[in-house]
């Protein structure tokens, strides 16, 4: 039994040995190299696409190269063989790709050649590697898939009835709200939650009729417009007519926007109800908000005498407010006649230059909001703006012809003055040349002839010989000159005198008769 024992135990403990030197390989250190990116991408674009090395614990070294279809898709940027190692602190590394989607289809990156060592064992402990799948499409398939359900599925106004009932079919809607309300509350719900609404929501509402457009867009992009012309019921409401159209005076303050410059709220009587009204102590000018049938506010000019109401057109430009008069109260400059144009969509008369056809510029008659003060104002239509018109002005293109004209002369004038200065100048020059030949001729007559003889003056060698004139030696110096040049220096003289001076006696070279 004892030796039996001895053999048990001792087996035991070799067992025990190999299961504690086995025992750290259990807990080996697992490797992985995993690939991102966007599930889809359109052709032309580029995306990107991340590689990770990662591991439970420190990674040492590590290798890949990514794989991928070149001919779907194109590398911008990054390396495609990486081999890079840590420091014993990194649990993962990664690196970044840019590629640009060529067609259509699907691309698939997956890293090959892989290979991950464990920085404590310097073992192998890549356990799998990932891949990742893009699919392209052109910008016109991915718009063919798009939604284009731009119908409503439910619309309403809260405290109101739609008259007739909704349908998504239905465009137009009518709907009715107590006396005092402000403000309205519109319900819309989009069939296809991909589509957008605008114009839905808590909006501002004022007496009598408003025009409520709710617009659905698609994801397409096709759009459906809904309108509700929603009344606020009012306390006998005031209705006017204005040139042939129908408006309703609007009673409450608050309801119009963009007051003009100098002037401020009040109230004024009409049909024997209080109405707000606009006033400026400046051009004593009274304005009053009157609604259209389809809801749109706009200010008139409420003369209180007459009980009547104008069209109040009020311009802007170059720092002024204007109120355009119809009517000029004073004479319309020359050159000057009527027609209408538009500025900011409203209608104004005035006036252009008569023979203006380009139509660049008109003349209006307005009243200055800030001054008061009454004039004329030349509108430039390809600037759109207005500055104050001034006498000198009167006739702008009869001065334009003037001036040119004026201009012309002064350049004709100018250029005569020139040509007379020219001629005189070259008289002048002509008597000089003249003069100075004749001095030449002179010294050279005034040489004796047994000076010339001494030179060995050869009579073959000119045409003609001068007329020879003895002098004393204190009365000239002869110049110290070749024989050659003062015979060519003669000759050139005799030439240009001959040519030069018609009206002076010609010298002659030839010898006397005596």
């Amino acid at each position: 039994m004892t030796k039996l024992y001895k053999r048990i135990l001792t087996g035991a403990f070799i067992l025990l040995f190999v299961f504690l030197f086995k025992l750290p390989n259990v807990s080996a250190a697992s490797c992985r190299i995993g690939v991102s990116a966007p599930s889809s991408a359109v052709v032309g674009q580029s995306f990107k696409v991340t590689v990770t090395v990662s591991g439970s614990s420190s990674i040492g070294s590590w290798e890949y190269t990514l794989g991928y279809d070149s001919s779907k898709v194109r590398l911008n940027s990054g390396n495609l063989h990486v081999v890079d190692y840590g420091n014993g602190s990194k649990s993962s590394a990664s690196y970044t790709y840019s590629f640009t989607a060529l067609t259509s289809g699907t691309a698939t990156f997956k890293p090959t050649n892989a290979s991950v060592l464990d920085y404590a064992s310097t073992n192998e402990c890549l356990s799998g590697t990932g891949t990742a799948t893009v699919t392209m499409k052109t910008q016109a398939e991915i718009e063919a898939g798009y939604s284009k359900n731009n119908n409503l599925s439910a619309l309403s106004v809260e405290g109101a009835e739609l008259s007739p009932a909704f349908n998504k079919d239905v465009t137009e809607y009518s709907a009715t709200l107590p006396v005092d309300t402000t403000k309205a509350k519109i319900l819309a719900t989009a069939a296809d939650s991909t589509a957008s609404i605008t114009g839905a929501g808590e909006i501002d509402v004022v007496d009598g009729l408003n025009k409520v457009t709710i617009t659905v867009t698609a994801q397409h992009g096709e759009k459906k417009t809904y309108v509700i012309n929603l009344t606020v019921e009012e306390l006998d409401p005031i209705k006017v007519k204005v040139n042939g159209k129908n408006y309703t005076i609007v009673r409450k303050s608050g309801l119009i926007e963009n007051i003009p410059v100098g002037f401020a709220e009040t109230k004024v009587q009409i049909e024997n109800q209080e109405v707000v009204a606009y006033k400026s102590e400046l051009t004593k000018l009274v304005l009053v908000g009157l609604k259209d049938d389809e809801g749109s506010i706009s200010l008139f000019i409420y003369d209180e005498k007459k009980k009547a109401f104008t069209s109040f057109k009020e311009a802007k430009g170059a720092g002024l407010n204007l109120l355009i008069l119809d009517k000029a109260e004073e004479n319309v400059p020359n050159g000057f006649v009527k027609a209408k144009f538009k500025h900011n969509d409203i209608e104004i008369n005035g006036y252009k230059l008569k023979d203006d056809n380009k139509d660049n510029y008109y003349l209006v008659y307005a009243q200055s909001l800030e001054s008061g003060e009454k004039a004329f104002y030349l509108y430039d239509k390809k600037e759109g703006t207005f500055q104050r018109y001034y006498e000198g002005l009167s006739n702008i293109k009869d001065n334009q012809i003037k001036y040119l004209f004026y201009v012309a002369a002064s350049l004709l004038g100018i250029l005569v003055l020139i040509i007379i200065i020219s001629i005189f100048k070259g008289l002048s020059s002509k008597d000089k040349k003249i003069r100075k030949y004749q001095r030449k001729i002179d010294r050279l007559n005034n040489k004796s002839s047994r000076e010339i003889y001494d030179d060995n003056y050869d009579i073959d060698d000119v045409d003609e010989r001068p007329v020879i004139k003895k002098v004393e030696e204190d009365e000239y110096v002869v110049p110290k000159k070749s024989r050659k040049e003062k015979l060519k220096e003669l000759e050139e003289a005799k030439k240009r005198l001959d040519k030069n001076k018609p009206k002076y006696r010609r010298v002659t070279l030839e010898d006397d008769d005596i």
